[in-house]
């Protein structure tokens, strides 16, 4: 048959006319009952409603949809959504694979709940020891002490080797360093040209006749006083860099923190006196032994309890990142003002060490970035600020819909 036509060698609009309730593909009612079934009415449900036909005199149709059969299909039945158990799946890119696949040591718990390539599961081993690997770029576990504030050992923290051990790459580092400074450029900076300073609306000399130069304006770059010749003007600095990218660099410059033996997790951070004292935080910064060492502090201030997270919504059933699950907490806690009691011994800490200058700078786990890493020689972190970093780099950017 040709385009077009059926078997018997008539083109389909004429058949459609021809026979009794036939609709023409591109007629407007056709169109109407395709947008009437998407939306999940019935066309029985519409002309008993609006009509006033009788069910019985309506012909058999199969195109009755309803509504509830519509959201079944976007999303999954609430209970069955509540009930399922939820199973982490890191975000394990191909070149991370390869690094995996080349180098099977068994301790990587990451993988345990991991339902991708086989081979990649295979070197789980619960019996391995972490602490045993000493090269950077395994993608192996990390076993680190936890001190306190004598810095003695109160117990142990197991780092995950997708985040903490990534192997070495100045080159991703670089970007994103390039890409941090470039957006914080204000771009405000203007000078005015000879068009734009006031005066010099008069030729201040004849043309001929006095042996000077000729000048056409006491405002000309030439001058004192006058316009500035290809000065800068207002612009945007900023620059684009993918998530992926951003996400690998603070990825790199932590691992290497770790690897070189300068990040500390320490049981917790805070200051004992009522008032922000910097003496405090400079006494507990001596212990390190290291006059010229620059610390960085990450702590969560929110003390987000992680025990609650629920990995899907209640109503729509779209699957929420942890630390996306985490942020809207702040947001709302933010809007509802009951964020300032819960921050107060971060604010302490915060404010005490405004006075050490550039030796002892104070973040939040969202604030950890890559130039801030570069800049302070020592890493200090404490449990809760690791479990946020290690869930915000856990998994891939949020989609948002």
């Amino acid at each position: 048959a040709g385009h077009g036509r059926d078997g018997d060698g008539e083109d389909r609009p004429t058949r459609a006319r021809r026979e009794p309730g036939g609709v023409m593909a591109g007629s407007g009612l056709a169109w109407s009952l395709r947008m009437l079934r998407r939306g999940g009415i019935s066309l029985q449900g519409l002309l008993v409603g609006q009509v006033g036909v009788a069910p019985a005199q309506l012909p058999k149709t199969n195109t009755t949809t309803s509504s509830a059969s519509v959201t079944s299909r976007l999303y999954a039945s609430q209970e069955a959504v509540q009930d399922a158990e939820h199973v982490h799946r890191p975000y394990v890119t191909r070149r991370e694979k390869a690094i995996i696949e080349s180098y099977a040591h068994p301790a990587r718990e990451y993988l345990r709940g991991w339902e991708g390539d086989a081979r990649l599961g295979e070197a789980v081993d619960s019996g391995a020891d972490a602490a045993e690997v000493a090269d950077q770029g395994k993608l192996v576990d990390r076993v680190v002490p936890v001190l306190n504030r004598s810095l003695e050992s109160v117990g142990e923290v197991t780092l995950p080797g997708l985040i903490y051990d990534q192997p070495l790459r100045k080159d991703i580092v670089h970007r994103v360093v390039v890409w941090q400074r470039a957006n914080w450029r204000q771009g405000t900076v203007k000078v005015k040209t000879r068009s734009e300073v006031r005066g010099g609306g008069r030729k201040p000399w004849p043309q001929k006749g006095t042996g000077r130069a000729r000048a056409g304006s006491i405002r000309s770059p030439l001058f004192r006083g006058g316009g500035k010749a290809h000065g800068p003007r207002p612009k945007d600095w900023s620059q684009q860099l993918n998530s992926k990218i951003r996400r690998l660099g603070l990825r790199v410059a932590v691992s290497s923190k770790l690897a070189t033996g300068r990040l500390t997790v320490v049981d917790e951070l805070r200051i004992e006196s009522e008032v922000p004292k910097t003496r405090e935080l400079r006494e507990f910064l001596d212990k390190f032994e290291a006059d010229r060492t620059s610390f960085l502090l990450v702590d969560d201030a929110a003390g987000v309890d992680w025990s609650s997270y629920e990995p899907y919504h209640a109503q729509t059933g779209v699957r929420k990142s942890p630390w996306q699950w985490r942020s809207n907490l702040l947001r709302s806690a933010k809007r509802e003002e009951k964020l300032e009691s819960r921050c107060e011994e971060f604010v302490k800490l915060e404010r005490s060490a405004k006075n050490l200058r550039k030796r002892a700078k104070v973040v939040q786990p969202e604030g950890l970035n890559v130039y801030d890493l570069l800049a302070f020689d020592h890493l200090i972190m404490t449990p809760r600020a690791v479990k946020a970093v290690t869930e915000r780099l856990s998994h891939p950017p949020p989609r948002f819909y």
